[in-house]
């Protein structure tokens, strides 16, 4: 007798085979941040987002490497119990630099820094517009939110000119979340125009940045340096 689970767990999987949805892990051996070898193929990968082949550069491999003979594979548990590591501390202050912001913190990875810092900021009576096309790391802090969370139009200022006008009043605080650089096409943000509706709208403005930093900008600060008045909270 198939239990309900595994059941449900094949019906869902034959949904997504029947639209050419289903998809499995493909053993690929990454040579470098460029090439890799999948099926003893040599090919040219278009879908790393290693943009400055830094994971292989030696400085930064050498550099991995004294911090494991060093410090170990691994700090235990969290900053909060085991203690705040000086390591955690100086890249904190060299990012802040970078952004030319006051501080920095430090995530396991930019989905779990969205996870974590919406909900903390954003919660039961606010509203969350973001952009429709914005990294699904938004979407689901928004959702942890508990927040009314709506879309606006992909870049499309008038778009979100119209729900703010429309929704902002009824909010106790708001949150605009959108990519700096949408990695999927590529284009950029209008940062400015949204910093301005924002700033009309008591909104606060938040860029997930995590294809534009070391990218774009002066000395690789990012999307928002390529807009100097636009300001992001």
């Amino acid at each position: 007798m198939t239990d309900s689970l595994t059941a449900f767990a094949a019906e869902k999987l034959d949904q997504l085979e029947s639209r050419s949805l289903r998809r499995a892990l493909v053993p690929t051996d990454r040579i470098d941040g460029l090439w890799v070898e999948r099926g003893g193929r040599r090919l040219l990968s278009f879908s790393c987002n290693d943009y400055l082949n830094l994971s292989h550069h030696p400085a930064v491999k050498a550099a991995a490497m004294a911090a494991v003979e060093r410090y170990g594979a691994g700090a235990g548990a969290s900053r909060l119990v085991t203690g705040d590591h000086p390591v955690f501390g100086e890249l904190e202050a060299r990012l802040a630099a970078l952004k030319g912001k006051q501080a920095a913190c430090v995530f396991g990875s930019g989905y779990l820094a969205n996870a974590g810092i919406i909900p903390t900021v954003m919660g039961p009576g606010d509203l969350i517009l973001a952009d429709e096309l914005a990294h699904a790391c938004i979407w689901s802090g928004a959702q942890l939110s508990g927040a009314t969370v709506l879309a606006f139009r992909h870049n499309d200022m008038a778009d979100l000119a119209q729900k703010l006008a429309a929704r902002r009043g009824a909010a106790a605080r708001c949150l605009i979340a959108t990519d700096g650089v949408f990695s999927m096409d590529g284009d950029l943000a209008p940062l400015d125009a949204i910093s301005d509706l924002a700033r009309a709208h008591d909104a606060w403005l938040l860029v997930d940045d995590a294809h534009g930093l070391g990218v774009l900008g002066q000395g690789g600060a990012g999307a928002g340096s390529v807009y100097p008045g636009a300001h992001i909270d």
